[in-house]
């Protein structure tokens, strides 16, 4: 498809193109794509022509690039899409005919605890969903606009000896702590991480209790 029929596809069937926040995202997508020798659409996207105004689709500026050398390579011109082949980004234009790699968050209704949680995620689709970027926050937040779930969801954030960590491996560069910033010492029964889905601090990220049941994110 071309850059919008694919962001059509993507939306209707899943949650959105995928961005590509992390080395991370950089890897599971080569290794997804391993076998791909063409170019294939990422939630990319130029608003204004110059170098520096790319987005993501889902929402939010490119806070970290993987472009290969010399690209973008068109920036007064009509190359306005990014696509991505092995682990590299390059420009093109939206009507390019290719694959894509689409985003999904996938909101369960029932309640568990953390444990539970991570275990369902791990059976039925990948992991408890990170929260790696702002951009996906803000995917994630479109699908629980659409539901009403528990005020808070669990996510995969949990305090491991020393620290938080998300249980899938990405990188903590992005936090997005609430009120009080983020808990260095928690009670023992408070090392699992939530997302706040209402209220003031919605999208804020804060500590609970692991044997709470709440609804939750898995991707």
């Amino acid at each position: 498809m071309d850059w919008l029929e694919a962001q059509s596809y993507c939306r209707q069937n899943y949650t959105d193109l995928a961005p590509v926040s992390t080395e991370k995202d950089v890897n599971k997508l080569k290794q997804l794509s391993r076998n791909v020798t063409h170019h294939i659409w990422i939630g990319l996207v130029r608003n204004l022509p110059g170098n520096e105004n790319w987005r993501w689709s889902g929402g939010e500026v490119v806070s970290r690039n993987f472009w290969a050398e010399n690209q973008p390579d068109n920036c007064q011109g009509n190359e306005d899409r990014g696509c991505m082949q092995e682990s590299k980004w390059y420009d093109a234009t939206l009507l390019y005919q290719t694959t894509f790699f689409c985003y999904s968050a996938e909101v369960v209704m029932e309640e568990k605890t953390w444990e539970e949680a991570l275990e369902y995620c791990r059976e039925r689709y990948k992991d408890l969903a990170s929260v790696a970027s702002e951009t996906e926050k803000l995917l994630i937040q479109k699908e629980l606009n659409t539901l009403n779930t528990t005020e808070i969801v669990w996510i995969g954030l949990r305090f491991l000896p020393g620290d938080w960590l998300w249980v899938d491996g990405q990188e903590m560069d992005y936090e997005a702590w609430g009120q009080g910033g983020k808990p260095m010492c928690p009670q023992p029964n408070m090392k699992c991480g939530a997302l706040q889905v209402t209220g003031a601090n919605k999208g804020a990220w804060k500590a609970r209790d692991c044997e709470d049941r709440l609804h939750f994110v898995c991707y």
